[in-house]
């Protein structure tokens, strides 16, 4: 009734538009009066969600000036009397809604996200056109973190192309770090839409000219992890998840609570992962030893399992998982257990003893290479054991090997794992070594 009301305002005043001036500035000046007062019902309407009164005074303009109410039926009812807006494009804040200290949101699918870009998406899908279009730039938490998934499931109800850029060694937006970004292209709704991706793209400033021309698209499927939609560009990569897949049970699958059988992972992401069967030595400035703040241990029922499972988190196949599955910035637990891989039946397998040979060659290669760092800090002076294992690449290119026979990678498969992101895992500067 309110919509209708606003249209007819409108309507009347171009159907004014042939009287003479003086008819005309008054006829406009009505319809400007009694918009303005179908703003103000409208603001009451909304106050009452919020259980505020507008019969109280004090409140009621407190409210007015904390929450500034705009309502589309008014300032644009023509178009939304059309269907919506054809385009939407945007760079929506990426704040915390608990640091929105003023300001209350109400019926939001996507609240539970806790950011109000997701909400700022949610409101724009009820503006465009069933046939419009909208783009996106947000961070890549959008497609790759629980907490999304509220936004994930409106998302993938449209036709979507998304491609998700990293921040290092360049980054599509200079001066901002941490700012891992996703471009959505959204399109019509659809029962069964196509969803398309790229790579998680690295790149360094002298390609920046070229490096949307040169993105790459293929099908992204929901698979392996909830709440994700995995950064693939090629059929390979969907052949690789495929396989997989197959394995019918993931890491998790085989922890064993209480078992001395252990291993840890950092939560670091950086171009090699840590993943050890000890933990890196940390002394405070009086010598005393330290626990290393970044690795979670994991526990397996036997130790060949936890030698098998210590291959598999240092390869390179689920370097490529962590980067396609993850928001590369943590290693996550549930990246983690979400590895697809049955150790039973690997463990039972002709390349078990190779994989446990492997496991301790990599652990020595990488004790061996480390090196012992004093860090000052604020509170105290550290000496860190750095692990290093970009110079143990050679070691983990040979459990990648064995691991392609178990999953039943091909040749172009296996080249495809060993040599993901080389260019920039391979040839970083002295600086970025230990990550």
């Amino acid at each position: 009734e309110i919509a209708d009301r606003a249209y007819q305002l409108f309507r009347q005043m171009q159907t004014q538009e042939g009287m003479d001036g003086k008819a005309f500035a008054e006829a406009k000046q009505e319809v400007r009066r009694r918009l303005k007062a179908l703003n103000e019902e409208l603001n009451i309407y909304l106050a009452k969600e919020y259980s505020v009164s507008h019969n109280n005074s004090e409140v009621y303009h407190n409210w007015l000036k904390t929450h500034q109410p705009f309502h589309w039926f008014v300032e644009f009812n023509s178009i939304n009397k059309q269907g919506g807006f054809n385009v939407i494009i945007g760079n929506p804040p990426y704040i915390e809604i608990k640091q929105v200290n003023e300001y209350r949101s109400l019926n939001y699918k996507c609240e539970k996200s806790g950011n109000l870009y997701a909400l700022v998406l949610e409101r724009c899908f009820t503006l465009c056109l069933k046939l419009g279009r909208q783009g996106y730039i947000v961070p890549v938490s959008s497609i790759s973190t629980d907490r999304y998934e509220s936004l994930q499931n409106l998302l993938t109800k449209r036709e979507l192309i998304f491609s998700a850029f990293d921040d290092r060694p360049s980054r599509l937006f200079d001066g901002l770090e941490h700012i891992r970004i996703t471009i959505h292209i959204i399109g019509k709704p659809a029962s069964h839409p196509n969803i398309s991706s790229t790579k998680y793209n690295k790149w360094s400033t002298i390609e920046r000219d070229i490096l949307f021309d040169c993105l790459r698209y293929s099908e992204s499927q929901s698979a392996l992890l909830n709440s994700t939609l995995p950064k693939l560009s090629s059929d390979l990569e969907l052949s690789i998840l495929g396989k997989l897949e197959s394995q019918g049970k993931s890491m998790v699958d085989f922890y064993r609570k209480n078992s001395r059988q252990q291993i840890f992972y950092s939560r670091k992401v950086g171009y090699f992962l840590q993943v050890l069967d000890f933990e890196p030595k940390v002394l405070d400035g009086q010598g005393k030893l330290r626990p290393p703040s970044e690795f979670k241990a994991l526990q397996f029922n036997n130790e060949k399992q936890a030698k098998i499972a210590l291959c598999c988190l240092n390869s390179n196949l689920f370097y490529w998982f962590i980067t396609a599955f993850s928001d590369c910035r943590h290693v996550n637990k549930r990246e983690v257990d979400a590895f697809p891989i049955n150790l039973e039946k690997i463990e039972k397998s002709k390349e078990s003893q190779e994989l446990v040979d492997l496991a301790q060659e990599l652990m020595d290669d990488l004790d061996e290479k480390s090196e012992h760092r004093v860090m000052k800090f604020s509170h105290d002076t550290l000496t860190v054991q750095c692990i290093l294992p970009k110079q143990s690449k050679p070691i983990i290119d040979k459990i990648d090997a064995v691991l392609a026979y178990h999953y039943g990678f091909t040749d172009e498969e296996l080249d495809f794992i060993i040599n993901y992101d080389i260019k920039y895992r391979m040839g970083l500067d002295s600086l970025e070594e230990d990550n």
